[in-house]
């Protein structure tokens, strides 16, 4: 986050990683420029995941990684890092599938990389390409897949992250931590509902990621509250060694916030227009940031 923030800036950026609705202009136009091209764009695709990957997987941020082996866990540095090289293939297209992919654009059609749930297994970095969805990371999970794969939207098994009951779902179950909602930093708990317990024992605040963070606050902390409010989100209580690390490190309250309390927080946020105020939430990001780097 950084300079002031209004609620069109924060709707841009909550929609920047969403898929859009594939209408029927979506539809006509992948059929027109881009099915004639798949394999052909297919190939085009791999040439340039195999830059990406001749060019990163020898950087200081794999070498000096020792909990990811490349490419696993790198989807989201892969995705990026594709985007960029296939963002100048479409400006100076050299092949007939980026040529065809560029006058798909110029007539309309949607290329954006997205973010999201997919088959409600992982958090998933890939495209969106008209009615296509196409992932040029499609081996960060399972090595032993192919890198680039392309399917019809509907065969894809993609959605949007739109909750944090489905998030905290998925978290636990792409992960491997345990999620707890959080009641022991309230006056966090606006921008960051979730305690997150990872596979090393690791205690993170959620969600940080982009979308999910932005579209909380679209909603003015709405996303938050209701699964802070939801019963069926509570679970097991923390467990006292993170409770108790969570209080010497960070202040945490010795009981769960009341209901009471809690609710004075999301409205006093909303009062004082804490969405808008970028002198007070960047110091809470940079607070969640901290609390996940405390222990690593």
């Amino acid at each position: 986050m950084s300079g002031g923030l209004t609620l069109e800036q924060i709707s841009t950026r909550a929609n920047e990683e969403t898929p859009v609705e594939i209408t029927s202009k979506q539809i006509n136009l992948t059929k027109t420029w881009l099915l004639p091209h798949l394999d052909a764009l297919y190939a085009d695709l791999q040439q340039l995941r195999t830059a990406f990957d001749n060019a990163y997987r020898n950087s200081p941020e794999v070498t000096q990684n020792p909990r990811r082996t490349y490419p696993k866990g790198y989807c989201l540095e892969i995705s990026k890092g594709v985007q960029n090289l296939l963002q100048a293939q479409i400006n100076n297209p050299t092949t007939p599938a980026m040529r065809a992919l560029r006058e798909f654009c110029m007539r309309g059609g949607v290329a954006k990389r997205i973010w999201g749930n997919l088959r409600n297994s992982y958090f998933q970095n890939a495209y969106q390409f008209g009615s296509l969805y196409v992932d040029v990371a499609n081996d960060t999970v399972n090595p032993s897949k192919p890198q680039v794969e392309i399917l019809p939207w509907a065969k894809s098994g993609f959605y949007a992250i739109r909750d944090y009951t489905k998030y905290a779902l998925l978290a636990e179950a792409y992960w491997g931590g345990k999620v707890y909602p959080n009641r022991y930093l309230p006056e966090l708990a606006v921008m960051f509902p979730i305690i997150f317990v990872n596979r090393y024992g690791e205690v993170e605040l959620q969600a940080n990621y982009q979308t999910i963070l932005y579209r909380n606050m679209e909603q003015n902390f709405k996303l938050a509250e209701l699964y802070l409010f939801n019963r069926k989100s509570y679970g097991a209580p923390l467990p006292a060694q993170y409770h108790a690390f969570l209080q010497n490190e960070f202040g945490a309250l010795a009981e769960p916030v009341a209901d009471d309390a809690l609710r004075s927080l999301f409205a006093d946020a909303r009062k004082t227009s804490l969405r808008l105020d970028i002198t007070r939430c960047q110091p809470m990001l940079d607070q969640a940031l901290a609390i996940g780097k405390r222990l690593k």
